[in-house]
């Protein structure tokens, strides 16, 4: 029995060999005939994909990017697999192909490398650099309320912001309404009462809304006093006006007068004695008044009257009352006094002449001319 089955195994132990060489031998010979490889290639089995792994910095700053980032690969442009750093700031994954070209992204950015795609092939020390990851930002939407009031406009212009950016924006009123205030739900404004200010981004998206209200307006005149003294203007010249509004106004002497100052009942003046200043709307309408005076000479002012009657302050006929008055009026007490009141009263009268061609012509040819007449005619007595 023992002999038997002994000699049962030696058989198969050569049967075996004998079935590993003729397998050995038609293995040969398929490959040696082309069989085998033409059969992979009608079959397509598919390549091995490409292994890359490495670090991943930024330039600036230099430094590895922090663990989470996202990393991408693409091929031939379009994704094939992702993965995050570690906490290393490393990466590794398995690219799938065919392709030509590897390009990366990290953090949404792209990788400074590429590299070609290989079937199997194993790249340990792939490393990827960015300039600098993403900053976050944030939708600014600047709008307005209620509808048709006015506008608001983002002036930098730059949206989406990173927060703790300051943005410039401005808020204008339609016709009659007027700014009331700029509110947002979160960031900080300025000064919420300005209609022009600055807006600091907060860590989210946000709309500063600029709100406006009913604003009544008021009417700017302007007046010269004395009327021939010179000419008030509006510069801004868009009367009517809100309150608050502020005007640019201009005094222009005529000839002969000078500039003495501005006077409002109710406004404000920058500057009541320049010529050329602003003027601040009140809640009413408003007469704005530019007070001249006739311009200084050697012997001082001339008859306001006579200015008015003449229409000039250099007509011929007021040098002859100009020499009276400082030769003869001026030499004594009395007549100095009378000088002195004349020039606290005539300058309303004056103004009332002025402004009608007929009072004009009467008071030269009834009162004016007479007197100069009169003067002229004693000049020897007097002078002497």
């Amino acid at each position: 029995m023992i002999r038997q089955t002994s000699g049962n195994d030696l058989r198969r132990r050569r049967a075996s060999r004998l079935a590993g060489t003729l397998g050995l031998l038609l293995a040969l010979a398929l490959i040696g005939g082309g069989i085998l490889p033409a059969y992979v290639s009608a079959q397509g089995i598919p390549p091995m994909p490409m292994g890359l792994a490495g670090t991943v910095s930024t330039i600036t700053p230099p430094a590895l990017v922090p663990q989470g980032t996202l990393v991408q690969a693409f091929v031939d442009g379009v994704k094939q697999v992702d993965t995050t750093v570690n906490a290393e700031g490393k990466y590794f994954f398995l690219v799938p192909g065919p392709g030509t070209t590897v390009t990366f992204k990290v953090a949404g950015v792209t990788a400074q490398q590429s590299t070609t795609w290989e079937s199997g092939e194993l790249n340990y020390n792939f490393n990827l650099t960015i300039l600098a990851l993403p900053t976050v930002a944030y939708n600014l939407t600047v709008a307005w309320s209620p509808a048709g009031t006015g506008n608001a406009t983002d002036m930098t212009n730059t949206s989406p912001y990173a927060a703790g950016v300051q943005v410039s924006i401005k808020a204008v009123p339609a016709a009659g309404y007027r700014f009331g205030n700029w509110t947002a739900p979160a960031g900080l404004l300025a000064n919420a009462s300005a209609a022009t200010t600055t807006f600091t981004m907060p860590a989210q998206a946000v709309t500063v809304t600029a709100n406006f209200e009913l604003g009544a307006e008021y009417t700017l005149n302007m007046m010269a006093s004395p009327i021939m003294g010179g000419t008030a203007y509006d510069v801004t010249g868009t009367s009517p006006y809100m309150q608050g509004e502020v005007v640019s106004i201009q005094a222009v002497a005529a000839s002969g007068y000078q500039f003495v100052g501005w006077t409002a009942p109710p406004g404000s003046l920058a500057n009541a004695l320049a010529a050329a200043t602003t003027f601040t709307m009140p809640a009413q309408n408003v007469v704005v008044t530019a007070t001249f005076q006739v311009a200084s000479s050697p012997g001082g002012g001339v008859c306001f009257i006579a200015t008015a009657a003449y229409g000039s302050p250099t007509a011929e006929q007021l040098d002859v009352l100009r020499e009276f008055r400082d030769g003869v009026l001026l030499e004594s007490a009395v007549g100095s006094q009378f000088v002195d009141l004349y020039y606290r009263l005539s300058p309303p009268i004056a103004d009332f002449i002025s402004g009608n061609s007929f009072l004009r012509t009467v008071v030269r040819e009834l009162l004016v001319d007479p007197v100069v007449w009169v003067v002229r005619a004693t000049g020897d007595m007097w002078r002497n």
